[in-house]
């Protein structure tokens, strides 16, 4: 599994697919399947992901978190609360 598919189903886990149909964008039974691996996700849902939580987007897509300027990861988060 390629590396941002990976931190994308972290976060789509973290947050939960029927949170993520109420943002809009995609129903519910898209983001599960995404979620269980059923079907892989797409660019569209990147960016959905991106624009729903702008703190988690660099590191969605690079894997890497700069804290000082507002770039966080869930894990990070976790560890910080």
């Amino acid at each position: 599994m390629d590396a941002v598919r990976k931190r994308a189903l972290q976060l789509i886990r973290t947050v939960g697919p029927k949170h993520l149909s109420e943002l809009g964008g995609k129903n519910y039974e898209r983001w599960r399947n995404i979620s269980g691996g059923k079907i892989r996700i797409s660019t569209e849902e990147l960016g959905i992901l991106a624009d729903a939580y702008p703190q988690y987007a660099l590191w969605l897509i690079s894997g890497r978190v700069e804290p000082e300027h507002g770039h966080r990861s869930p894990d990070y988060d976790d560890a910080e609360s």
